[in-house]
């Protein structure tokens, strides 16, 4: 493969992937999570072929050095703004993750107030409690 063909693959992999994620956190912004499966395969797709690409070119320093210091330059610029984006999807992911761990303790320490201290040993049904949630759709 001839050194400009792997730069061009490796570069529409990271726009791709790119892509996946802003998506992946406008998904997280809207909380519809229930598309994100579909999301997270094409994502891992992606990723698979982005680091086996990545690879070969590491394996193999002389073809970036054949290259055009244009196509050198484009191919920087491209690696910042795809870590960039890569750093602001693990933000959001980090952020979705402990917003639903926050629910997740709020709800069972809602159901272990909401048993009577007679009734906790044994498997009682529990009654609800109503338990204020916001969720940051900024984030």
């Amino acid at each position: 493969m001839e050194p400009l063909e792997q730069v061009t693959i490796l570069m529409t992999l990271m726009k791709r992937l790119g892509q996946v994620m802003e998506h992946e956190r406008a998904v997280l912004r809207s909380l519809r999570v229930d598309i994100l499966p579909d999301i997270q395969e094409e994502k891992g797709a992606l990723t698979e072929a982005y680091e086996i690409e990545l690879s070969r070119l590491r394996c193999s320093p002389q073809v970036l050095a054949s290259l055009d210091s244009r196509v050198r330059v484009q191919l920087d610029e491209a690696m910042r703004g795809f870590q960039q984006c890569a750093a602001a999807n693990l933000h959001a992911l980090r952020g979705a993750k402990a917003s639903v761990e926050k629910v997740l303790q709020s709800i069972t320490a809602s159901l272990s107030d909401s048993l009577p201290e007679a009734r906790r040993g044994a498997m009682a049904e529990p009654r609800g409690q109503v338990i204020t949630l916001a969720f940051d759709r900024e984030a």
